[in-house]
């Protein structure tokens, strides 16, 4: 908001100097001379500062051009290209975004950061190079907190699942067509168990709503690990995400 004010009373500095020079050119020409009012060209990133309706903004360039993403106050998320065309619209999303280049094709995407009581909650629009405009990822935001499987087109994420995060899960996935895909899990089982389970780390591959079992370990597995489970579940993956393809 400082900031704001700061500009606006620049801004009105400026147009008072430049109205003051036109006034004294007027009063000193010849009878007859036109004096044509000087103008005051705004900047866009400080038009954008001055807009009370902006509740956040960011600019990539991305094959030579450049896309403007914008949160207004009327929860409404939209991307500008070129600062003048509204390319995308959409309703519902969260200010806390910003650009990055997710998939590692060279192309920046947009993640979207939500506050919820599961951290790490994220949605994602890749950028459609062939279409030049941002496609949301259907179903990202089931997969918090999501990870490169590296040198693979393979994620995993990780949540918590209760018991103060002594039960959790994994899921292993990957995008096709904008829409993330589930194909495997590692659930984290040692608090308040029931139907049966007992503490353990399951390991299941997945194939839409059905889950066959493939393994289970003790739970103590992951303490053998320096980053304890996060680091158990990173090496899990990179070891064995073929099992699941």
């Amino acid at each position: 908001m400082k900031e704001v004010i700061t500009t606006l009373l620049l801004l009105l500095l400026l147009i008072h100097c430049q109205n003051s020079k036109t006034k004294a050119a007027a009063e000193n020409s010849p009878p007859g001379t036109t004096i044509q009012a000087a103008t005051v060209s705004v900047p866009a990133g400080a038009a954008t500062q001055m807009d009370t309706t902006v509740l956040h903004a960011d600019s990539a360039k991305i094959s030579g051009e450049t896309y403007t993403a914008i949160y207004r106050s009327n929860d409404t998320f939209y991307v500008l290209k070129a600062n003048i065309d509204t390319i995308l619209k959409v309703a519902g999303l969260h200010p806390n975004f910003e650009f990055v280049d997710f998939n590692g094709d060279g192309l920046k995407d947009i993640r979207i950061n939500y506050m919820t009581n599961v951290p790490a909650v994220q949605d994602m629009l890749f950028f459609d190079n062939s279409k030049r405009n941002f496609r949301r990822v259907k179903n990202f935001s089931d997969f918090p907190d999501p990870n490169p499987v590296k040198g693979t087109r393979y994620y995993y994420s990780y949540h918590r699942s209760g018991c103060a995060d002594m039960n959790w899960d994994s899921d292993l996935f990957y995008i096709n067509n904008f829409k993330a895909i589930r194909i495997g899990n590692i659930s984290g089982r040692q608090c308040d168990n029931r139907g049966g389970i007992k503490d353990g780390v399951y390991i299941h591959r997945v194939r839409g709503d059905k889950e066959n079992l493939l393994k289970k370990l003790p739970i103590d597995t992951i303490w053998q690990y320096k980053d304890f489970k996060w680091g158990f579940i990173r090496e899990y993956w990179t070891k064995n995400y073929k099992l699941f393809i």
